[in-house]
């Protein structure tokens, strides 16, 4: 193990080179930062990966933060730190206008991605006025403590982005940067907190300075060191969780190389789809629509909440789900269903209430009996009125163009909806699809491969 370990470790350790180029444009842009210290009262400073020195060799981002007075206003943050981050990136490549909490900006200057972000110089983590106040505390914790643990870090990097399971944003669920680095500060080495994982179980916690004030409920718990009521791994799925538990298994059972290292992206050919789908004999049905204007933190959890609530349209009215998904192409979005089948039956069965509930039982009587559209008398089964009546939906094309408003499908999604529309497609006008990453999504889905 430890020689694949040297093995990988040169070609994730950035150069000299590279280390001196990333210097001299975080410099520049720090300087630019503290050229409005007197004016505004603000301090420049470096944190995330390239101020500890845990960044992978290709990576190009800088996090630079304005630190204001404690004493500052929330107004005065957000418009006098936009300001000084504009004229900091005046001349970057592209500038890009993001929100967390509150508005920063995201630039492109030769080839590295830069963030800069206002936020409050908090003495004390108690008092944080807003979210991002805790990363120049998390950026002092894990330089202290990560001496002579660089290399493990990158190792668990490369290790988790190969997996396809690095990134806290809500479109991966998956490890942050700070995660890794606190598992490691934990664990003291890539290997041994490999060996650890095996025996996580949901709700597992890890408090490094003991000091936890609040219980959670997650997957993972792992107590903020600068933060006691905060869980730094909350963003962090069950399922990717497991999924890191079954690789460092699998790894710690057969190391070699190909752990650290995403295997070319498979060509996947329409018939090879088809082919695959007809073995299955399920039917599969999209929703396509445009994508609306907003970050991907603000869209990933509406497309999630979204797929939950067609989800339990289309199991309300009988449809059966195996797997469903969602991609973003371009300006459009597709939400995917594989289902058992996409034509029901007209008729559907309608339980009522059991024969000894007297006023139930009347009303359910004086409702249907006789009513237009049903199937069947009313008769008794298991104890209880049963009938046989006309079902509203036998397609999941019907059942959208009727219900689809009607669930919970996020704020801006809606509002993309109700202006634009909305089209179906059936699994022929899936297959016809040529762009090559709608293929591999959909090979994903129906096969749940991993690696390709």
């Amino acid at each position: 193990m430890q020689e694949i370990f040297k093995r990988i470790l040169p070609g994730i350790t950035p150069i000299e080179k590279e280390r001196r180029e990333l210097k001299i444009i975080a410099d520049l842009l720090l300087e630019r930062i503290n050229s409005f210290a007197k004016q505004f009262q603000v301090k420049g400073v470096l944190v995330g990966s390239a101020a500890r020195d845990t960044w992978i060799s290709g990576e190009h981002d800088i996090d630079l933060f304005i630190l204001f007075p404690e004493t500052a206003n929330r107004k005065t943050l957000e418009t006098t730190g936009l300001d000084i981050a504009r004229k900091v990136l005046f001349d970057a490549d592209k500038i890009e206008e993001r929100y967390a909490e509150h508005p920063y900006l995201h630039g492109m200057m030769n080839s590295y991605k830069i963030d800069v972000v206002p936020c409050f110089n908090i003495k004390d983590t108690k008092n944080i006025k807003s979210a991002v106040d805790r990363t120049p505390h998390h950026n002092n914790f894990v330089k202290k403590y990560i001496k002579t643990c660089e290399k493990d870090v990158r190792l668990a990097k490369q290790f988790l982005k190969a997996a396809g399971i690095y990134g806290s944003e809500l479109r991966t669920h998956g490890f942050s940067g700070y995660l890794t680095e606190l598992l490691i500060i934990h664990y003291g080495s890539f290997e041994a907190l490999l060996k650890a994982s095996l025996r996580w179980k949901p709700c597992t916690t890890i408090d490094i300075k003991k000091h936890a004030t609040h219980k959670h409920g997650d997957p993972l718990v792992v107590i903020d060191p600068t933060d006691p009521k905060r869980n730094v791994a909350a963003a962090l799925s069950l399922d990717n969780m497991c999924r890191f538990i079954d690789i460092a298994r699998n790894f710690l059972k057969n190391p070699c190389t190909e752990y650290f290292s995403k295997p070319a992206r498979k060509l996947v050919y329409q018939e090879e789809i088809e082919q695959l789908f007809h073995r299955r004999g399920t039917e599969l049905i999209g929703i396509t629509f445009h994508k609306p204007c907003i970050v991907e933190d603000t869209l990933y959890p509406q497309l999630e909440k979204m797929r939950n609530a067609v989800e339990k349209l289309l199991t309300r009215h009988d449809f059966r789900i195996i797997n469903s998904n969602y991609i973003v192409l371009n300006a459009d979005i597709y939400l995917i269903f594989e289902l058992f089948e996409t034509k029901l039956p007209m008729v559907k069965k309608h339980i009522g209430p059991p024969v000894w509930l007297k006023d139930n039982a009347e009303k359910f009587k004086a409702k249907y009996h006789k009513k237009s559209g049903n199937l069947s008398y009313i008769y008794i089964k298991d104890g209880k009125y049963t009938l046989n009546i006309q079902r509203v939906y036998t397609t999941p094309t019907s059942l959208f163009q009727s219900e689809l408003l009607t669930c919970g499908l996020g704020k801006h999604i809606t509002q993309i909806i109700k202006q634009d529309g909305f089209s179906t497609l059936s699994d022929h006008e899936l297959f016809a699809i040529e762009h090559p990453e709608f293929r591999t999504f959909l090979y994903h889905l129906l096969t749940h491969k991993q690696d390709s």
